[in-house]
């Protein structure tokens, strides 16, 4: 890997010019914060793609980027970013080290890119409900297209797809472990502002090393298993890998697009699945039901108070349960996994929608999947003058397979960010609490300061 990206600042350097202009940012990012308990309120923590955990005080982040354009609407770009921080494990790290290249359709990245915020920090798992920006990225390949390749035109029905390869090289229950993922969906987009998108996306951890099993199923007739979601031939895992090789979970995905007198308007809808009987829809209603709006014009009724809206309603207490077959089989146990247990996470924390939480007192597997939450996210300007973020989650907390609480955990978590200056740097105050049905409540305050040195 290093080899890769000393080439690539080699191209950077040197022979970049020679195809176009070159851009180069150099960016930092600091936080500070207090909090009243052990852990600071949720969304202090929550989607900060992984620079920041569960007790981080203080952090700090160093991002540079190059950017050369080569003409036609394409672009190269190199990247490399790292942070420091306190908290569960103090220390250095990587955020981002990667090559990418974009052209109108399509997009390819090399190495570890975080992801694009598509709803401006207002949602909770961003694209997807399996892939938010809690955690950081993982090291790999990504292909994709950027804009959906229409039959005909730039409008009528298109597609889109992604295939990307990852190796999850934290310290796991199962070392190396491989991720596939990769995504199609159908467009139809009208010549007046609307479009659907109709698809799926599935991820699968499979191979890596396990002490107990020793090294598992990773050739070239295991990933076509698993790019299928076929069983394997032989016994894996003394009989843990039933019904697909590798941890295998999906979504089926619905978005709907509009624009009104310049405002946006989305709907969408995740529905999760882990197996055949989620595949058949037997874990209905489970899956992430959203809507979102974005003003583009002057104002909104007036004046700038709210630029963007969303709300979004999570729901996973079915999991298969509901079946009768499920009192032979069993029901589903989202994120988790019997044989991959360090389950849908990376770095210790989820990859996917964050109100499924890691276990509180080892924080290895899944301690809370079942739920249901309501999520809001609201920005705009007070005054004309500050812009400000606000989230708010009531979230109700079932427990986990086989594990439920004894008494329903509910919590109001809430986050109200006010930008103070924006001059030649941006400062941040930051607001939040969790509101505990059972347990202390706890509130936070921080401060966030970014600047871009060049």
């Amino acid at each position: 890997m290093r080899i890769y990206f000393l080439s690539f600042l080699f191209f950077l350097l040197f022979l970049a010019p020679s195809y176009g202009q070159v851009f180069y940012n150099l960016d930092f990012e600091g936080q500070a914060q207090l909090f009243s308990s052990k852990e600071s309120p949720f969304w202090m923590h929550t989607n900060s793609r992984g620079r920041l955990d569960e007790k981080t005080h203080f952090s700090g982040l160093l991002s540079y980027e190059a950017e050369i354009d080569l003409g036609g609407d394409r672009s190269a770009e190199f990247g490399l970013g790292g942070f420091f921080k306190d908290g569960y494990e103090d220390g250095i790290y990587l955020d981002e080290a990667y090559f990418s290249y974009s052209s109108p359709k399509l997009g390819i990245v090399l190495g570890k890119k975080q992801r694009e915020d598509l709803f401006q920090e207002l949602s909770a798992s961003n694209q997807s409900i399996l892939w938010s920006l809690n955690a950081s990225p993982p090291p790999g390949l990504r292909i994709f297209t950027r804009d959906p390749y229409f039959v005909n035109g730039d409008h009528g029905i298109g597609f889109m797809f992604s295939l990307e390869e990852y190796i999850l090289n934290d310290d796991r229950h199962i070392d190396q472990t491989r991720l596939h993922h990769k995504s199609g969906h159908i467009v139809y987009r009208s010549e007046n502002n609307f479009e659907i998108t109709l698809g799926a996306q599935h991820f699968v951890q499979w191979a890596g090393n396990s002490e107990e099993f020793g090294q598992l199923p990773g050739g070239l007739d295991d990933y076509r298993r698993i790019f299928t979601g076929m069983a394997s031939e032989n016994d894996v895992g003394n009989g843990q890998e039933v019904n697909a090789l590798g941890n295998q979970i999906g979504s089926y995905e619905l978005i709907i697009k509009t624009k009104i007198r310049d405002i946006d308007f989305q709907f969408l809808y995740n529905h999760i699945f882990e197996d055949a009987s989620g595949l058949k829809g037997g874990n209905l209603p489970d899956g992430r039901y959203a809507v979102y709006f974005e003003d583009n014009r002057d104002t909104f009724w007036g004046n700038s108070w709210l630029k963007a809206f969303m709300y979004e309603f999570y729901y996973t207490k079915n999991q298969s349960r509901r079946r009768k077959s499920s009192e032979e089989d069993g029901a589903d146990n989202y994120f988790n996994n019997n044989l991959y247990r360090s389950g849908w996470t990376y770095r210790n924390q989820v990859l996917g929608v964050p109100f499924i939480l890691l276990n509180e007192e080892s924080r290895f597997r899944i301690g809370t999947n079942i739920l249901t939450v309501h999520h809001f996210g609201l920005k705009g300007d007070v005054f004309d003058k500050f812009p400000y973020r606000f989230l708010l989650s009531y979230r109700k907390n079932y427990g986990v397979k086989d594990s439920f609480f004894a008494e329903t955990k509910e919590v109001f978590s809430t986050l109200l960010e006010l930008e103070l200056i924006n001059t030649d740097y941006i400062l941040k105050a930051q607001f939040g609490a969790d509101i505990n049905s059972q347990e202390q409540s706890n509130f936070g305050i921080g401060l966030n300061f970014s600047k871009t040195i060049f």
